[in-house]
């Protein structure tokens, strides 16, 4: 019902006064292309998904493909503030480790990989278990590969937090 609450949201607002381009605030801040793209690759079906008529995983992730949503999480302007200040307390903690003891992490909602990806390099020699989680047994299957580096320590496993 959510969807629905924002789909009625939508339709009471007033239209922009003057658009703005993507390539305007591209050229602003090459740091949210991702994000840019993805507003334009996904908003003019943003209606037809909010009525049900347009599947949101399709179009998040064409053909099943995580590609066209990784930058949104790990090289957006937003997405790199926020790992990078996640590594900095990782590192922190890890810096404050008495010698010999390991960390146990669970991520919960790991989805896309892209706080795994920068936090992982950061506990290659100080944990004993991650658990990377999602909903989705897609996730996991395609981050398994992707973390292999790091095969060593890593768990995938199904949590549904609902």
């Amino acid at each position: 019902w959510h969807h629905r609450l924002l789909l009625r949201w939508c339709a009471q607002q007033p239209p922009c006064a003057a658009p703005i381009a993507p390539s305007a605030v591209v050229d602003a801040h090459a740091g949210l292309r991702p994000l840019v793209d993805l507003a334009e690759r996904c908003g003019p079906r943003l209606g037809a998904v909010l009525r049900g008529a347009a599947s949101y995983q399709e179009l998040l992730f064409p053909g099943g493909s995580m590609e066209a949503l990784l930058p949104v999480y790990e090289e957006a302007a937003v997405s790199r503030f926020y790992n990078d200040a996640l590594v900095a307390a990782v590192e922190s903690v890890v810096a404050a480790l008495p010698p010999g003891r390991l960390l146990c992490v669970i991520e919960v909602g790991a989805g896309t990989g892209g706080t795994a990806a920068s936090v992982l390099p950061s506990l290659e020699l100080s944990c004993a278990r991650y658990t990377f989680t999602d909903v989705s047994e897609v996730f996991l299957r395609q981050a398994e590969p992707r973390f292999a580096r790091f095969a060593r320590f890593m768990q995938y496993e199904l949590l549904n937090i609902d």
